[in-house]
């Protein structure tokens, strides 16, 4: 609409100025004919004579027509100047209340900076708070189950401020509209000066001009005021802008607080791996040793076999010898029942070895009670160790949803100014909530301090074990050893006599059976042995595949680690580009402000001009009324002061001119620029079209009142 208006007013100029050349040649065909017909003081009485009467009638109507139009022009004039008047307040009002809009602007700007200030040092207080916390919240993750009440009302914390946020972006929406209104009223009230220019423009040609060129600057304000509207909005688009990049710089903060604590999650399943290794390494060590007190014990066993079997041998001997023993059995009579004494003393041995024994499959027993405890333990551990991978797993899920529904909650309040506010209580309420954070992992450090106590203890009683085991086995061996120097001392005892033979093949058959029976029992003893090395392997090898499964999940976890530094990277780049953007919008903002105050200066010229036309008008008037109460005077002194007057005329129109150029020199437009030029050559012409209708009309009044002196004094 601008545009064709301009374009309108354009050929409007255009065709209105075209007709100086006519005005001027009228000017000087009046001007030829006041010279022809203004009466020389030789041909006054001759023209006296020659006029009629009738002129004598005539005078009063033409003057009183004269004052008539003379009163409606001044009439005209005055209207025109209340209208101008009217439209320089309206113009004062609006620039003042664009003022205004320009500091609310920058209002809006500096606490938009202040809120950025602010967030910013959250922001940073926020992330030595998360990185002191994050790494105790990771352990207590994996001992308890009360990081996922906090998961919980963070999650309900976050939705309180979703809340608020969508309360205030509400808020916004609405002084947003309220603004738009008070626009629209201003918008209405620049129509309003239109319309009363336009009514102006009616009432006079010559100020029709003027009030365009008034018009045109109005909707170059009114442009302007529209190019600052979108400026406004661009503003905003920028605000909203840098909220994302503060909220993506969040993420990214977030993000990479998540790697830390993969990367700690990472190094503490490590860590359990190395120490299962270790556990692995020990049991395999114990393995080794039952394997070497086994094969001991088998060597041993193979050692006494083949002494019953020498034994045997003997005992076959000893039987081709009884025949001849038997005659010297009553000699050894005395010596058996010596020999008997000792017999219930071996005898009261080998209950007492037996004890022991018993003793000691009771303390084998124990330890494999104790070893299925260890067992059981190690299994809880891993039950625990997949319930604390499931609960990590549980809130990187939740994590994620939370992250999904605050990127859907962006899009919606872009627009949100006041919620810095509500962003830094709720990093103050995440600060207490680290602080319970902190209380709560002391508790839990406290209990895994405990708990590594009672595992230290228990390791302690596996040692304990294990050496009375070991000392168990030795003093097996040590009867063992005894019991093969009492077989030496029977076999000595045996050759001795012939009776003691007799009672201690006896005495060898259940030495044999008992022996046969400790070998069936040891057999017993080394299967279970066995099978208790292939559930070791068998834990191995599930230790083995945790342990690649642990590489995997770290391998993944590196590869998210890339491409979080991509992001990052992406994000890094976003941010450049929007803050170039910003500093592009800041200068067209510089050279739209520069604009204004050049508009300004040009307004302020222009407004100088129309009051120095305005005055030249009112002396015109002036002296208009005084030529006609000076009609009545000689015409001798009427060419005096007709000369006179042409002289101040042309004077005026020197000044006008002048005056002119100083305008054109004041608005201090260049001289390359057409539009402005246009638009002062417009202003000249309609300046020098009224000052030559004024001369025409001036000179018409003193023609007429030539004439109609001069038949006054020829009477």
């Amino acid at each position: 609409m601008s545009t064709k208006f301009k374009s309108s007013l354009s050929d409007h100029s255009n065709n209105k100025a075209s007709p100086p050349t006519p005005r001027v040649s009228r000017l000087s065909k009046g001007v030829a004919k006041t010279d022809a017909d203004s009466p020389s003081p030789l041909q006054n009485p001759r023209a006296s004579v020659d006029r009629s009467p009738r002129s004598v009638d005539s005078k009063p109507t033409k003057q009183s027509t004269r004052l008539s139009k003379g009163t409606e022009a001044q009439a005209q004039i005055g209207l025109v100047q209340e209208d101008l008047k009217n439209a320089k307040e309206k113009l004062v009002l609006v620039e003042k209340e664009k003022a205004q809009a320009i500091e609310e602007l920058k209002e809006a700007q500096r606490l938009a900076e202040e809120a950025n200030e602010k967030l910013r040092e959250a922001l940073v207080a926020q992330k030595r708070a998360e990185e002191n916390s994050e790494i105790e919240k990771f352990r207590a993750v994996e001992m308890e189950q009360s990081s996922i009440e906090v998961a919980q009302k963070k999650e309900e914390d976050w939705q309180k401020e979703l809340e608020a946020v969508r309360n205030q972006h509400a808020l916004d929406v609405a002084t947003l509209l309220s603004a738009t209104q008070e626009l629209q009223r201003v918008k209405q009230e620049l129509a309003m000066t239109c319309d009363a220019k336009n009514q102006a423009l009616s009432h006079a040609d010559d100020a029709t001009k003027i009030a365009e060129i008034h018009v045109e600057k109005v909707e170059i304000l009114s442009a302007e005021l529209v190019r600052i509207e979108t400026l406004k909005q661009e503003l905003e688009k920028f605000q909203s802008y840098e909220e994302k990049f503060l909220e993506k710089e969040a993420s990214i903060e977030q993000l990479n607080v998540e790697l830390e604590a993969a990367k700690m999650t990472e190094s503490y399943a490590r860590n359990l791996v190395e120490e299962w290794q270790r556990k692995v390494e020990d049991l395999e060590i114990q393995a080794k040793e039952a394997k070497r007190m086994e094969r001991s014990a088998s060597e041993s066993l193979e050692s006494v076999m083949k002494q019953l079997e020498g034994s045997n041998d003997q005992l076959h001997d000893a039987q081709s010898e009884i025949a001849s023993l038997k005659e010297k059995a009553g000699l050894l009579e005395i010596s058996i029942s010596r020999q008997r004494g000792d017999l219930e003393e071996s005898k009261r041995l080998l209950v007492i070895a037996k004890d022991e024994a018993a003793e000691m499959v009771k303390k084998v027993d124990s330890l494999k009670s104790e070893l299925e405890t260890v067992k059981e333990e190690k299994t809880q551990a891993l039950a625990n160790e997949k319930l604390a991978a499931d609960s990590v797993q549980t809130l990187l899920e939740e994590k994620n949803q939370l992250i999904n529904e605050l990127e859907s909650s962006r899009d919606e309040e872009e627009k949100s100014k006041k919620a810095m506010e509500s962003l830094t209580a709720a990093l103050h309420e995440v600060s207490l909530e680290s602080r319970e954070a902190k209380e709560k992992l002391l508790s839990s450090q406290a209990d895994n301090k405990e708990y590594v106590a009672e595992i230290e203890d228990l390791r302690l009683d596996l040692k304990a074990s294990d050496e009375k085991y070991a000392m168990m086995l030795d003093g097996a061996k040590h009867e063992i050893d005894s019991l093969t120097d009492l077989i030496e001392q029977s076999k000595h005892e045996y050759q001795n006599s012939k009776a003691a033979w007799d009672e201690k093949e006896l005495h060898l058959t259940n030495c044999v059976k008992q022996s046969e029976d400790e070998n069936s029992a040891l057999e017993k003893e080394i299967s279970q042995l066995e099978n208790l090395l292939k559930e070791a392997q068998g834990e191995a090898r599930s230790t083995e595949e945790e342990r690649a499964q642990l590489k995997n999940a770290v391998k993944e976890a590196e590869s998210e680690v890339i491409y979080l530094q991509e992001v990052l990277g992406e994000a890094k780049a976003e941010s450049m580009r929007l803050k170039e953007s910003l500093m592009d919008k800041e200068s067209e903002l510089h050279g739209a402000v520069m604009e204004n105050e050049e508009l300004r200066t040009r307004e302020a010229a222009s407004h100088k001009k129309i009051e120095e036309l305005s005055k030249l008008l009112e002396e015109a008037c002036t002296k208009s009324m005084e030529d006609k109460l000076e009609v009545d005077l000689p015409s001798h002194e009427e060419a005096v002061k007709e000369n006179h007057l042409m002289e101040k005329n042309n004077l005026c129109d020197v000044e006008v001119q002048t005056n002119t150029a100083e305008v054109e020199d004041s608005n201090g437009n260049p001289k390359g620029s057409d539009t402005n030029e246009k638009e002062d050559e417009d202003a000249v012409e309609v300046d020098l079209k009224m000052w030559d209708s004024y001369k025409i009309g001036e000179k018409t009044c003193r023609l007429k009142g030539s004439k109609s002196s001069n038949p006054l004094r020829g009477s």
